[in-house]
């Protein structure tokens, strides 16, 4: 829920001159309590963030000109619950922690809304992250097996894939009979291709994207398919993990999302197949999952059940056979916006598709299972 913070109403002083009614309000959320990880034999327990979704505060503003046409914008600050130091925009001395948080680092766009639809700028959430989380109740966190064995973004290593794009715009039609659907576009920049390239303002060694989707959203369902290529030829950047993506010609990512609702039960349905293809020939990343979801809702009780699993179409040592999705989530709600959860995820990883944290060495791999158990407290405002 919105606390506005600021709500101005200005009246004309000529009469002929029609001003704009501004609001300006504060949301979000705070994420965290004890998580028990296991990846593949490494073994760590601690307070910790995010157990059940994304902490945030998030900067909204809208300005309503009359005749149906409005400006909006928002920016999202994503946020370290547990660490003064994730939350400085630097690493620790020792170098172990990655900043966790810095002013702006999530969503940031802007745009007019009218009879003509949305027109939004800036760094935008990509369809991907929609329909992913249309498709199953556990967010990006502990259950929803995120950068396990789905991804945003196939031009990735899994554990970098991003959920938004950067200089990029994005247009949504209106809504007829409960379908609307939305564009959106990066033009993609190199050094090699750019007398005007600069490393110091904006970001513009960046690929190419181009993303379309369609969403059904009427009366019990729910459900977008969103499909997303980016074209990385010429392109000069790096992952956190180190690799070089320029090794990447193109990576395409398709997924269904859908989730229907009869009485006190939900039923999701999640599909996603996502391809990278080398520059060198062959495939960086060849993968197909399916998951379903059953979530039943008794008073305050909120139970959800998650099965699936995932293929991947590339051969190697570490692919001995499918991967394996289990999640179950329990939620107790204090209030409509906050709730004590309980979360446990298992991704038998057969296929060979869940990375590991850098912090974890291959060497301390001891078996095939990643598992993530969290108990905690999620409060909205």
């Amino acid at each position: 829920m919105k606390k506005s913070l600021i709500a101005v109403a200005v009246v004309a002083a000529l009469p002929a001159v029609a001003f704009a009614q501004s609001t300006v309000s504060i949301d979000g959320q705070f994420d965290s309590g004890y998580q028990s990880l296991n990846y593949k034999g490494a073994k760590i327990g601690a307070f910790g963030n995010n157990g059940s979704t994304t902490s945030q505060i998030n900067f909204r503003a809208n300005q309503d000109f009359g005749g149906g046409l409005k400006a909006e914008f928002r920016v999202e600050t994503d946020w370290n619950t547990v660490s003064n130091n994730g939350n400085t925009g630097a690493k620790k001395a020792d170098g172990t922690l990655a900043a966790g948080s810095a002013f702006g680092n999530g969503e940031i766009r802007g745009g007019l809304i009218g009879d003509f639809g949305r027109v939004d700028f800036g760094a935008i959430n990509n369809a991907q992250l929609d329909a992913f989380l249309t498709g199953q109740p556990f967010g990006t966190a502990i259950g929803s097996s995120f950068r396990g064995v789905w991804s945003t973004d196939a031009a990735s290593p899994m554990a970098a894939s991003v959920v938004r794009f950067d200089n990029s715009a994005r247009y949504i039609t209106p809504k007829f009979s409960g379908i609307s659907a939305s564009i959106l576009g990066v033009q993609k920049n190199t050094k090699a291709n750019s007398s005007n390239y600069s490393g110091t303002v904006g970001n513009f060694d960046y690929a190419g994207v181009q993303e379309f989707s369609v969403r059904y959203n009427e009366g019990p369902i729910n459900a977008i398919y969103a499909t997303t290529k980016q074209t990385l030829t010429g392109t000069d950047v790096t992952a956190a993990t180190g690799t070089a993506l320029s090794a990447v010609s193109t990576a395409t990512n398709n997924t269904l999302g859908a989730n229907y609702t009869f009485g006190d039960y939900k039923l999701f349905l999640l599909n996603q197949t996502a391809q990278s293809n080398l520059v060198a020939g062959g495939h960086g990343v060849d993968r197909e999952a399916t998951a379903v979801t059953g979530q039943y809702t008794m008073g305050n009780n909120v139970v959800s059940l998650q099965i699936g699993k995932a293929k991947n179409k590339i051969a190697s040592a570490a692919n001995t056979g499918n991967t394996s999705i289990f999640a179950l989530g329990y939620d107790y709600n204090l209030s409509k916006m906050t709730s004590i959860y309980v979360r446990h995820e298992k991704l038998g990883d057969k296929g060979g598709l869940v990375g590991m944290p850098s912090q974890i060495a291959a060497a301390d791999m001891t078996g095939k299972d990643r598992t993530r158990t969290a108990l905690g407290l999620r409060i909205g405002f």
